[in-house]
């Protein structure tokens, strides 16, 4: 009897393995983040390892995360970190959860000695059916009745957020190029059905 397989989230697996290539990773930066692919040596692109542990000693993984040079930057000092994660339904508290991997990704480079910090840019990629924009730590606190005194002190950050279901099909089908194609052979050849 054939053994069963259990396929837990697909799109996430895909996602994750899909940008473990750095070559992947440097064309959708290129595509959807030309600015921060301006400022980035993209051939230094370096595959970081995403599990960590919780000061609690529960072990937790961000999906992807990449090491990367500044552009014209030779020194050791000019790196930047880039936080790949993947949704697939709204998650009104993804703030919290990618806050915590910036804090776990801060938190490693000082205890490593003669490492700088790292600025850390969180990318967010989402695919599920509902409209969903992510809120940002300080949006999740805007309804508080002492919001205007506290504001100053919740800390803040922004997503790069790029929502694949609300592509046109021709951004689409350059999403699934990015994805895809630079994975396989060069001589691959896309056909447009008339």
């Amino acid at each position: 009897m054939p053994e069963k397989f259990d396929i837990h989230q697909p799109d996430d697996r895909f996602f994750k393995s899909a940008m473990s290539d750095p070559e992947v990773v440097k064309a959708y930066l290129q595509h959807f983040y030309p600015k921060i692919a301006a400022i980035a040596y993209l051939s230094s692109l370096k595959l970081e390892n995403s599990v960590s542990l919780r000061p609690s000693l529960k072990r937790f993984e961000a999906d992807v995360i990449y090491r990367c040079r500044f552009q014209g930057e030779a020194d050791g000092r000019f790196y930047f970190c880039l936080l790949f994660e993947h949704k697939s339904k709204p998650d009104k508290y993804v703030a919290v959860q990618v806050g915590l991997y910036i804090m776990e990704l801060l938190s490693s480079m000082v205890k490593k000695q003669g490492r700088e910090l790292e600025p850390v840019l969180p990318l967010i990629f989402y695919n599920g059916k509902e409209k969903w924009m992510p809120q940002t730590l300080s949006e999740l606190f805007q309804e508080h009745p002492h919001f205007i005194a506290l504001e100053p002190y919740i800390p803040n950050f922004r997503f790069l957020f790029q929502d694949a279901t609300r592509l046109s099909p021709a951004a689409l089908l350059e999403l699934v190029g990015v994805l895809l194609l630079e994975r396989t052979q060069p001589n691959f050849v896309l056909i447009e059905a008339r």
